[in-house]
């Protein structure tokens, strides 16, 4: 996995690259706004398809984001409302874990 940093002026260019065999890739924008090639804002979170083509990236204003790339995960993944798992089972597991803090915590007074 590729996890990446980036900052660009207003009219900066930068492409990126996935390695061999990253087909997942993802962008979330802190600061400004981006073009590839549509319009990317602050706080928007985005999924592309799966390729491993380069992807060139515009600054409509000064811009900062995370890129991120990887491998497809080789198993399915069971989503909890605040968690992804491999398992169903794993996700039971911390659900319950959770609860059982969130008891204790409530039983101790500080929640």
């Amino acid at each position: 996995m590729n996890y990446l940093a980036v900052r660009l002026k207003a009219g900066e260019r930068w492409s990126y690259q996935p390695p061999t065999g990253h087909t997942v890739l993802w962008i979330a924008v802190g600061m400004g706004s981006v073009l590839v090639p549509d319009e990317l804002q602050q706080d928007e979170l985005v999924a592309f398809r799966p390729s491993s083509a380069a992807i060139e990236f515009e600054a409509q204003f000064e811009a900062e984001f995370v890129l991120g790339s990887a491998v497809p995960h080789d198993r399915d993944l069971i989503l909890g409302s605040h968690s992804v798992h491999t398992s169903t089972e794993a996700l039971r597991e911390a659900e319950a874990r959770i609860s059982a803090i969130q008891t204790r915590l409530i039983q101790q007074g500080r929640l």
